[in-house]
């Protein structure tokens, strides 16, 4: 199945940015009715900013049967304006400010293209989805992953950016939509519960394809999860190119903690002991131009979120029209290049081009 079959299979229902009248459960694929407080009318009742996102999914032929993985499973876009955001850094990691578009080239499949658009990223408003798995292998951190979650929302929102906040175990809840309310973004983060399962590719899914690809500006999705998905209908390259379309670029937490973390004798690097699927979480990231951090005994919360927080601060954003016009639907190798060769740019790797 191609990534164009895809969206002839998955039809999301549209959400409104305030409220849904339907929700997905993801035990059984089947959507409930909701009356307009959002309240489910069939079974236990949520609080009133509650909204559970609508997976619309065809059950039969092959169900959620998804892209074929590949080597290039990442991107396909449907407009022919591609947009990448990257962060550039010099040799010692550092975030380098004050770049224009003269610092840089890119190149499609080898051939350079011309940059019609360029903005430094703390130039343009921030739409921020926060997804925080419920799941009960996060209890042992739980507590202090919301309440560092609420001071990295109050250190990087200014006015005019909005967040969101959506829960996800077996079902996908988004507990507050659209808002630069801290009151309300804290409130709905202290209130998020454990649950059952974990459906971490029908959460990035629902978040890229039915809030954050209609926004403008810089979109991100911090993600933080074990990685471990037991209980989404999607599969894992879906996601990822519903996140693709939605042109975010994904930070991804680990918070794998059954065993904690320890360290080798040498003391060199952390051993997650307790499982999780640290690779699904660097795919994710690095696919779309972004990172995964894993927490430990030397990285905690705090110092993650504000890695994160200096990152969107430090970004910058181009925007080509192709020289190709082939609508062939074929994969597209994009790289950004800095002129000062000592610079590191880390973008997202590429696109799967338009299909007439």
């Amino acid at each position: 199945m191609t990534a164009q079959d895809l969206e002839a299979k998955t039809s999301p229902a549209v959400i409104d940015r305030r409220y849904s009248k339907r929700s997905y459960d993801g035990r059984s694929g089947t959507s409930k009715s909701m009356d307009a407080n959002g309240h489910d009318n069939m079974g236990r009742m949520r609080p009133k900013r509650v909204v559970i996102l609508v997976l619309g999914i065809t059950i039969f032929g092959g169900f959620a049967r998804g892209i074929a993985r590949t080597a290039q499973d990442t991107l396909k876009v449907s407009v022919d304006l591609v947009n990448v955001q990257f962060s550039v850094t010099d040799r010692r990691g550092r975030f380098v400010p004050g770049l224009t578009a003269q610092d840089f080239k890119v190149e499609e499949d080898g051939r350079r293209q011309e940059i019609r658009n360029f903005a430094r990223e703390n130039e343009l408003p921030l739409t921020l989805a926060l997804l925080i798995d419920t799941s009960p292998s996060v209890r042992p951190v739980f507590d202090e992953e919301k309440l560092t979650a609420v001071a990295f929302l109050e250190s990087i929102l200014h006015k005019k950016d909005l967040a969101l906040v959506i829960g996800f175990d077996r079902s996908v809840t988004m507990v507050q939509d659209y808002t630069d309310n801290m009151r309300s973004l804290k409130r709905a983060i202290d209130e998020l519960e454990i649950g059952g399962g974990t459906s971490v590719y029908d959460a990035v899914y629902l978040a890229s394809k039915e809030k954050l690809t209609e926004e403008a500006g810089r979109k991100a999705i911090i993600l933080i999860s074990d990685g471990e998905d037991t209980t989404s209908k999607l599969k894992f390259t879906e996601a990822l190119v519903a996140a693709h379309q939605s042109n975010s670029v994904i930070y991804a937490i680990s918070n794998a903690v059954r065993g904690f973390f320890s360290y080798g004798r040498r003391g060199r690097a952390p051993i997650n002991v307790g499982g999780g699927d640290l690779g699904t979480l660097k795919k994710f990231s690095e696919e779309t131009g972004g990172t995964t951090f894993v927490v430990s005994n030397e990285n905690n919360f705090k110092k993650i979120f504000d890695q994160i927080a200096q990152e969107l601060r430090s970004q910058y954003s181009l925007g080509y029209i192709s020289l190709n016009t082939a609508r062939d639907g074929k994969y597209r190798q994009v790289k950004i290049t800095a002129r000062e060769s000592s610079y590191n740019v880390k973008s997202r790797k590429g696109y799967y081009a338009p299909r007439s």
